[in-house]
């Protein structure tokens, strides 16, 4: 179909708007959480760090999700790659960088990297918030009567208040862990207060 350019302008326009409902106030969000001490970060986690608060900014809510959790995946990452090399193993005689998130996170708490609740927090961001939105037809219902994964998902995303929790709550949840951990975590890695 060919569009005209009044038509297009239109389609800019409209959209234009409903991408900008609610940025002020989840840019005040991310500014009132916004750590002012820098941290030193692998440059690869710090570009993902980024793209999740730019996504959270945008309203581009399940991006920021999986965004969140791919930053604090290749901090721990990058982390286990300075220490241990590229090809370094963990505990577990897994390769660093074919190990899963899960992986990473349980041996950065085993090492004591990270406190049990800061390995809750990115569980929870990996189980409950991530892998529901990356593989919706993976999970399974116990209950035959419970809505399939992949329409549970859907519902949170286009009808929020018809679901005990929108994407938009679970995207804020995750930023939130994002903002407060990244630069905790990495500040303890590098030995910095």
């Amino acid at each position: 179909m060919d569009y005209k350019d009044e038509e297009l302008e239109e389609l800019m326009h409209g959209a234009e708007k409903r991408a900008h409902d609610g940025r002020l106030e989840r840019l005040r969000f991310l500014l009132s959480r916004q750590d002012p001490n820098p941290a030193p970060v692998d440059a690869l986690a710090y570009q993902y760090f980024e793209e999740a608060r730019l996504c959270w900014y945008i309203g581009a809510f399940v991006a920021s999700i999986v965004m969140s959790q791919l930053a604090l995946e290749e901090m721990l990452r990058a982390y286990y790659r300075s220490w241990k090399g590229v090809d370094g193993k963990l505990n577990e005689c897994l390769k660093v960088d074919k190990a899963s998130f899960s992986k990473l996170i349980n041996q950065a708490k085993v090492d004591g990297w990270l406190s049990p609740k800061e390995a809750t927090q990115l569980n929870k961001i990996r189980n409950d918030f991530r892998n529901p939105y990356v593989h919706p037809h993976d999970l399974k219902t116990s209950n035959t009567f419970e809505k399939p994964n992949w329409l549970q998902q859907l519902i949170k995303i286009t009808a929020s208040p018809l679901a005990e929790k929108g994407t938009e709550d679970e995207a804020r949840e995750s930023i939130s862990v994002l903002l407060e951990l990244f630069p905790r975590i990495s500040r303890r890695f590098w030995s910095m207060k």
